[in-house]
């Protein structure tokens, strides 16, 4: 106790002479690189938008346009098709079947993918083909799995309807998600409507809680602050909605690491646009385990950076898809890739021309963004009415920069696998169908 005592002393008093003795700008430089890293221009700035709109009123009138559109469009009551794509997914199967056989929105097909499951997926959505709505197919080759784009593709060549919904079978649907998804539509140079994706197993623990504040900040508020400007980067896997026409002509999906945002690019590039329907709700249970989800984080990150900058970097270009979405992409790239490999080396650099002021750096800045973490639950509980008992995320909030710093690393360690080609996967099927497939 007395050495650790005698070394807190030691650090008080280093960081005080270079209080006294390094100048207001030299603390500046010391602290910029800090907001940079925890991302707080990109998280905080759509926050603020959303407090600023909900006090001018702003939502609720993006929200009665939307309803006008929506029943312009449902008038003429279009033909739905909704592809839910999934393998061993028997526990939550018969539960996503069931919330879409209750949409509002009676006029659509509920296409059932089986991606070669080895449990009762298909045996627990047959009883419900008894509804002419619902339809099951059973991938049930001899060489296993196709993967997700390859399930998804069956689907939409399967799919008669003039809209088409992407959905993932381990999620389940708000009764109004169809039409709300629908209503962007209305406006005919939409390809792509992203929909909005909430935690439902938040209660578990302190990880889920922390990504059930992750996603309402991320998904919830972000995508609609980039909705205004038409900078939406991405239709998620877990609910997208594709014009059918449009998705066809660009080939559907294609077999690789984040599918959902390359086909979401490729159909910007053909000349689309993307847009965001916050009332579009689907729920899905994220991991309970720290371990999972850094798995999931580092296929994430990988699969981003190989769409976003080394398939389609020309959408760098504002004469591509606009000069907004273009500034929303550079920012992407500015904070996933630049400042994700800039972060080691700052710490080490800090570290080691100054060890006491490096830890009071880390340490103010930590600290810092706890309270706005905090503070972000108090804008999403104002802001963000979908989510549900926002404050129960509060005391979760209070450890968000240890979550983020995992994550951060994560990101880093994916970002060189991808530039240098560590275990890299470009194959056109998944190892387990090369593995069971026939060999002649």
């Amino acid at each position: 106790m007395t050495t650790l005592v005698a070394a807190l002393a030691a650090w008080f008093d280093a960081v005080a002479v270079a209080w006294h003795t390094h100048g207001g700008l030299w603390w500046f430089l010391m602290f910029a690189p800090a907001l940079l890293f925890l991302e707080l221009p990109r998280y905080y700035l759509p926050l603020a938008w959303a407090i600023t709109a909900r006090l001018r009123g702003a939502d609720a009138a993006q929200a009665h346009a939307a309803a006008i559109d929506r029943e312009r469009l449902l008038r003429r009551r279009p033909l739905v098709s909704v592809v839910v794509a999934g393998r061993n997914e028997e526990e939550i199967i018969a539960a996503s079947v069931q919330s879409l056989l209750a949409q509002d929105y009676p006029h659509l097909e509920i296409l059932v993918v089986d991606d070669h499951s080895d449990d009762r997926t298909s045996a627990e959505v047959r009883p419900f083909t008894e509804d002419p709505r619902v339809r099951l197919v059973r991938n049930a080759a001899e060489r296993g799995r196709s993967g997700r784009p390859s399930a998804s593709n069956l689907g939409l060549r399967l799919a008669r309807g003039e809209f088409l919904v992407s959905l993932d079978a381990d999620t389940t649907f708000d009764t109004k998600l169809v039409s709300s998804l629908l209503a962007p539509f209305a406006d005919p140079r939409v390809g792509v409507v992203a929909g909005n994706v909430l935690i439902r197993n938040w209660r578990d623990n302190l990880l889920t809680r922390l990504q059930a504040l992750e996603y309402a900040v991320a998904i919830d508020v972000n995508k609609r602050w980039c909705d205004t400007r038409g900078a939406v980067l991405q239709a998620s896997g877990a609910v997208g909605a594709f014009r059918r026409e449009a998705l066809v002509d660009v080939g559907g999906w294609e077999q690789q690491l984040g599918e959902d945002t390359d086909v979401s690019l490729r159909m910007l590039k053909a000349g689309w646009r993307l847009r965001f329907a916050p009332e579009a709700i689907a729920r899905t249970d994220c991991p309970r385990h720290l371990r999972v989800v850094m798995k999931q984080r580092f296929r994430w990150d990988r699969g981003g950076l190989r769409a976003f900058f080394k398939k389609h970097g020309r959408l760098l270009d504002p004469r591509v898809a606009g000069f907004w979405f273009a500034v929303e992409l550079a920012s992407e790239f500015l904070f996933a890739v630049v400042a994700t490999l800039a972060y080691p080396i700052w710490l080490l650099t800090l570290a080691w021309q100054a060890p006491a002021v490096a830890a009071f750096v880390l340490l103010v800045s930590f600290a810092a963004y706890s309270l706005l973490s905090l503070a972000s639950v108090a804008a999403v509980a104002w802001c963000c009415p979908r989510v549900e008992k926002p404050w129960s995320l509060a005391g979760a909030s209070l450890l968000a920069p240890f979550y983020k710093e995992v994550l951060r690393w994560v990101r880093a360690w994916a970002t060189v696998c991808e530039l240098l080609r560590i275990r890299y996967e470009d194959t056109f099927l998944p190892s387990s169908a090369w593995t069971y497939g026939r060999r002649y």
